[in-house]
Formats: C-alpha cells, sequence, structure tokens
C-alpha cells in the first residue's frame, strides 16, 4: 500500500506544472456562473490528453462536462472528482476556483496513472455556477450522479480543515406594487412601494434580533424608482435566507415573508416573494470520510485544525444529501486576507499556493485510494451516511 501512494504522489509531482498552468490560465481568464466556456474547453483538453473520454455539454448545462477513463469498465464502487471553475463578478477567482479544478483534476488524473488496476472506477464531474448558480443541484436533478458512490473535492482557505459545516440558502426575488402619482401635486393618490420595500428591508432588520446564531439574512434593494417627484410603484429587493439546518431555514423563511407582506400592507401595496432555484441545502458531512483525508494530510505535514462556526452556502450541501462527499480546506494564505476578494485570488498564485495546490491533490488522490483499497472503509463510510 506504501508503494502504491508514493507512486500516486510522484505521479502529482509528474504533471505539476500542466496543474500549475491550468490554475494560472483559469486566474487569468476568469469566466462567471454558466459562461466558463473557455475554462472548460482548457479542462476538458487536459482529461482527453490524460487517458479520459469527456463528454461536454453534460447534464444539460452547457458549461458542465463528464470525463470517464478510456479504458473504464462498469466496475464499482465510482468515486466523483468534482471541479469548480468559475469567478465572481469583478473580482476573478477570489474564491480559488482555479485551484480547485487543479487539484481535482490531478488527483484524478495521478491516481489512473498510477494504479490502472485498480478496482473500482473514476469520473471527473466539471461543475459550473457554484457562484449563486447552483450547478451541481441542476446536474444532480438531470441524473449525472446517479450512479456515483462518493463525490470528493478540495477548496482552498486560511486553514488545513477536514470539512466545515455550511448554512443552507434561499434566494428570494422580493417585488412591491403600489401606485404612481405626482409626489408634490398629488401624495395622496399614490401608492409608494419604495416605502413598502423599505419597511420590508427594516422590518428584517429588527427580525436578525431575534435568530438563531446559525441564521443569516442579507440583501439589497435593486430598483427603488424612477425619477424623485414621481412616487413608485415598483420597488425590489434580491435577499439571502441562510440557516445551518432545513428546519430553521423553512421557519425562518417564513417570517421573512411576515416582513414582507406586512410592509406591503402598512404601505397599501401588493407584495410577491419569488424563490429564485435552487435552493441550498446545509452540509451533511460524513466523519468517516473526512478522517482518511485528515490522516493523508497529516502524513503530508499538513497541520489540521478544526472549525465549529458555519461559513456560507454552497451547492455541494445539496448533493450531500444524496450520496457521501467531502470538501476538506487547504491553506493558501492567512486570515488578513479576505474570501472572495482580489487578495485572495492572487493567493492562489504565489509559492504557499502551488505548493498548496500539489499538496491538495496528493491528499486527495491517496483519500480516493484508501477508500477503494478497503471494503471495510467503504462500508463504514455508506452506513454513516445512511444513519445520519
Amino acid at each position: 500500500m506504501q508503494r502504491r501512494k508514493k507512486t500516486v504522489m510522484a505521479e502529482v509531482d509528474a504533471i505539476a506544472g500542466e496543474l500549475d498552468q491550468i490554475s494560472r490560465r483559469l486566474y487569468e481568464n476568469p469566466e462567471t456562473a454558466y459562461q466558463e466556456h473557455q475554462s472548460c474547453h482548457l479542462l476538458c483538453e487536459f482529461l482527453e490528453n490524460h487517458g479520459f473520454r469527456v463528454q461536454s455539454p453534460a447534464g444539460r448545462l452547457e458549461t458542465a462536462f463528464f470525463a470517464v477513463p478510456e479504458n473504464a469498465g462498469a466496475t464499482s464502487p465510482v468515486i466523483a472528482f468534482l471541479a469548480e471553475y468559475d469567478a465572481l463578478e469583478k473580482i476573478g477567482h477570489g474564491c480559488g476556483h482555479n485551484m480547485i479544478a487543479a487539484i481535482s483534476l490531478g488527483a484524478a488524473t495521478a491516481l489512473l496513472r498510477a494504479l490502472p488496476e485498480l478496482s473500482g472506477s473514476i469520473r471527473v464531474i466539471g461543475t459550473p455556477a457554484e457562484e449563486g448558480g447552483g450547478g451541481k443541484a441542476k446536474l444532480a436533478d438531470a441524473g449525472i450522479f446517479e450512479r456515483i458512490d462518493i463525490a470528493v473535492m478540495t477548496h482552498p482557505g486560511h486553514e488545513n480543515l477536514v470539512g466545515e459545516d455550511t448554512l443552507g440558502r434561499i434566494k428570494a426575488k422580493t417585488e412591491f406594487f403600489g401606485r404612481s402619482a405626482h409626489a408634490a401635486a398629488a401624495p395622496e393618490m399614490g401608492r409608494n412601494a419604495l416605502d413598502a420595500m423599505v419597511g420590508a428591508y427594516n422590518n428584517i432588520s429588527a427580525l436578525r434580533q431575534q435568530t438563531t446564531e446559525d441564521s443569516r439574512v442579507h440583501g439589497i434593494i435593486t430598483h427603488g424608482g424612477d425619477a424623485p417627484n414621481v412616487i413608485p410603484d415598483y420597488a425590489s429587493g434580491l435577499f439571502y435566507v441562510r440557516a445551518g439546518t432545513k428546519d430553521v431555514l423553512d421557519g425562518l423563511f417564513r417570517r421573512f415573508q411576515d416582513c414582507c407582506n406586512g410592509a406591503a400592507l402598512a404601505a397599501g401595496c401588493r407584495c410577491e416573494v419569488n424563490v429564485e432555484p435552487p435552493s441550498l441545502d446545509p452540509m451533511k458531512r460524513n466523519r468517516t470520510l473526512e478522517s482518511l483525508w485528515a490522516e493523508e494530510a497529516a502524513l503530508l505535514g499538513l497541520e489540521i485544525t478544526s472549525k465549529d462556526k458555519p461559513s456560507g452556502s454552497t451547492d455541494l450541501g445539496n448533493l450531500s444529501w444524496m450520496i457521501p462527499v467531502i470538501q476538506p480546506f487547504i491553506a493558501i494564505c492567512d486570515k488578513s486576507v479576505a474570501l472572495h476578494s482580489t487578495g485572495f485570488a492572487d493567493a492562489t498564485r504565489t509559492d504557499r499556493g502551488r505548493k498548496a495546490m500539489l499538496d491538495g491533490a496528493k491528499a486527495l488522490a491517496l483519500c480516493a485510494l484508501d477508500y477503494l483499497s478497503s471494503p471495510e472503509i467503504r462500508k463504514a463510510v455508506q452506513e454513516e451516511f445512511e444513519t445520519a
């Protein structure tokens, strides 16, 4: 087993330059949700040059792909390495998805090249639009993950973590409909939709005092009127409602709707609250699978820390209720560099970021090797998933 692991790590090192080029090219040419055409092509080309057959588009998504080894049979279990590659508007790869893609491609390719006789099989799935678009949820709805046993990926961050809890998220568009009138000559004839919008915003601000510690409601006013001398007959906002469990999320969203409807009633307006799919589920973590990654990461010299506070939301949460998943984090910078910033994007291209990319690929590949090599481990992972 140790010989196999050394071979896998050597294979990661052998393609280090190519992986760094992938990370760099994604960094230099960031593409946002569902617009990742060049990024998708780049990753597909790499996989085709390293022993994979690639289908793209996949799962009814233009910038998704599904890669299978050329010599793959119908053997199980099947591990999916997930690649993210969408960027943030105006920021670029401030969430480090350029590294996520390189890590997953590196891990899958190294495992395939080192162990062609390995029982089980590998898939690489390109999952677009994690940032607000819910690509994994849409791919799941399209059946992409139906024959997958587990899915793995690694995210850059500020600490080396086996994983972290995430928040479920509902994205809601709020619209208020009133009646326009001259704001000076005949204000009594109007019904101010902006007043309703501002009232709803204030109601939501007050609601935050009575929410659980892991709950969040935040949003913006997207339209407030067209001219200051005309009472607005239309106003709108966009909000995220988040919580750590599905039950709390559903209850919080009902109260959010009450805040909007109450403000509309007070202003004499009509309100519509529409959910923009897909909604995101909190992460269902698999500690057994996470512990495999932690053991391999520790052997690589990575100092593992823990985190109790939930972070943001991800479409991986939806997938985590269908099959066991992991999303460990690997440190590329300290906490003075904010996530979702240009500084974080730049950190992916530092020497520390490059080393983390290779360590991440090795740890992920070795974790997959442990899973494929042991029926007992596979049973434990599945039992935890079914009973948690």
